[in-house]
């Protein structure tokens, strides 16, 4: 079991108790809904870096089925539980490292990501797995931090990138092979800062697509 690995198991109880990761997998899927990525049936989209489950669940909802794929055993734990809970039988999940190679068994129409990229070392890897797993014709949807310089987390264990550029991150998506790439702000999270204050931290929404 890899440190990371370790460190989200650990969190996985308490995760979903954050009222703002709550509200930005709402913000997130809205915002996926005004760039049009449901306006046609959407049979297959998978949810890279799932953790609960919070976009999964959104994604449920618009989406004929859906997958999550996390690598961590605790995270995928607390989603397995709400799905069985709610009953849902469009929902599945997959316990798999890209970044380490693990397969993945399908493709996809929709590929999306909430919050999930800071936290993958191997991105360029990992992207390409997820430009291989999307459908032709398929989207992506990830959404992020900008570049924030380390002061979004509390604690950055886990944390490999401290947001992005988004007109670097667009050009490493076209270098892959995506086209129609676009991005907007999706949400805003305002945290406590020094001495009363509050700093905002935007977070974008990347859409793409695979010719």
């Amino acid at each position: 079991m890899t440190d990371d690995v370790a460190l989200f198991n650990a969190r996985a109880a308490a995760w979903d108790a954050s009222p703002h990761r709550r509200k930005l997998a709402q913000d997130i899927a809205v915002a996926m809904e005004r760039a049009g990525l449901f306006r046609q049936p959407v049979p297959d989209a998978l949810d890279f870096g799932c953790g609960t489950g919070l976009l999964t669940l959104e994604l449920s909802r618009r989406c004929e089925c859906v997958t999550g794929l996390d690598f961590s055993p605790g995270m995928l734990a607390a989603l397995d539980a709400k799905i069985e809970a709610a009953g849902l039988g469009n929902v599945a999940t997959i316990l798999a490292d890209l970044a380490a190679g693990d397969p993945l068994p399908g493709r996809y129409d929709l590929v999306a990501s909430a919050m999930a990229l800071h936290h993958v070392a191997e991105l360029d890897a990992v992207l390409k797995r997820l430009f291989a797993a999307a459908q032709k014709g398929g989207r992506i949807a990830l959404a992020d931090l900008d570049s924030e310089g380390g002061a979004f987390h509390d604690d950055n264990a886990g944390v490999h990138h401290f947001g992005f550029d988004r007109l670097e991150l667009a050009d490493t998506l076209a270098g892959i092979g995506f086209t129609d790439i676009d991005a907007v702000t999706a949400a805003v999270i305002e945290k406590p800062a020094q001495c009363c204050s509050v700093r905002s931290f935007p977070v974008f929404l990347m859409t793409a697509r695979k010719p």
